[in-house]
């Protein structure tokens, strides 16, 4: 009879421990779903902000571009308009450039 207790003993001790690793089975089944899901959002975040990024460096660069095209047209003009005075400033830029480099 004691043979008997121990192997009902036994019997429920397995079955309780196969409840316990198909509990475990399930939820770390249900945390690595959780996980992969996390993981593509992140991913569409990140891809969104790329992508947003890249626009807006895209338009920050033509802007630049026509910003200056306009300055080379205006410098330009003014030059065309007055040399003397665009000679006046050409040479006080490099005698500021070349006091620079000398003077260190």
């Amino acid at each position: 009879m004691d043979e008997h207790r121990i192997c009902d003993h036994v019997t429920n001790a397995a079955d309780d421990l196969k409840s316990n690793i198909t509990a475990v089975a399930g939820t770390i089944g249900d945390l690595a779903g959780q996980a992969r899901s996390a993981a593509v959002e992140a991913g569409n975040s990140i891809q969104g902000a790329a992508i947003e990024a890249g626009k807006q460096v895209g338009d920050a660069a033509a802007k630049t571009y026509k910003r200056g095209a306009l300055a080379g047209e205006y410098v330009s003009r003014t030059t065309a308009e007055q040399p003397l005075l665009a000679l006046l400033i050409a040479g006080a830029i490099g005698y500021g450039i070349a006091y620079m480099i000398h003077r260190g």
